[in-house]
């Protein structure tokens, strides 16, 4: 099932065929340094696993709650997602990651806003959450753009590479 979000981009589960593009894609050390649970280096183990999880999910949920970004031609290009989404439960968080070429173009927040518009209407959330470290201005910007409004500072919340970051949470509720 795709999932359509402007004339090139779509949305549709990820596969093992998408290993190449995640490997490729995520080496990128300014990916690495605003996400939290991508490793660096990013390796097919690190891919394998992630696969066996979203199956997990997908299994347990009849639906998965996390979609590749496919350009006009397919290929990944990136990541979107509801971590902690369950059947009956009012709450996810949104997690994403886009390949650095395509930065800039307005495609994280159309589908960030599509993504949304799926919690709320098809899966029955009341509330989307999401974190970004306090030095990710683009990511908290992608959030205002959708329609989240900032919760909360979290002082030193994540623990990456030994040290203690702090984080912005962003809330948006299906009622705004």
């Amino acid at each position: 099932m795709q999932i359509p979000i402007n004339a090139e981009i779509h949305l549709s589960e990820i596969t093992a065929e998408d290993e190449a593009a995640c490997l490729e894609y995520l080496q990128e050390p300014e990916i690495y340094a605003v996400t939290l649970r991508i490793a660096r280096p990013y390796t097919v183990t690190n891919f394998r696993s992630w696969l066996v999880i979203l199956g997990g999910q997908r299994q347990q949920n009849g639906r998965p709650a996390v979609w590749a970004i496919r350009n006009e031609t397919g290929k990944m290009i990136g990541a979107c997602g509801l971590d902690n989404y369950a059947r009956g439960r009012h709450l996810a968080e949104m997690g994403y990651w886009l390949a650095k070429p395509y930065w800039g173009q307005g495609i994280m927040t159309a589908v960030a806003g599509r993504i949304c518009e799926l919690g709320f209407r098809e899966l029955g959330l009341e509330k989307i959450v999401a974190h970004t470290f306090a030095h990710n201005a683009a990511s908290a910007r992608v959030l205002e753009k959708c329609g989240f409004r900032q919760e909360g500072f979290l002082r030193k919340h994540h623990r990456k590479d030994d040290r203690l970051i702090d984080a912005r949470l962003f809330g948006r509720l299906k009622s705004d």
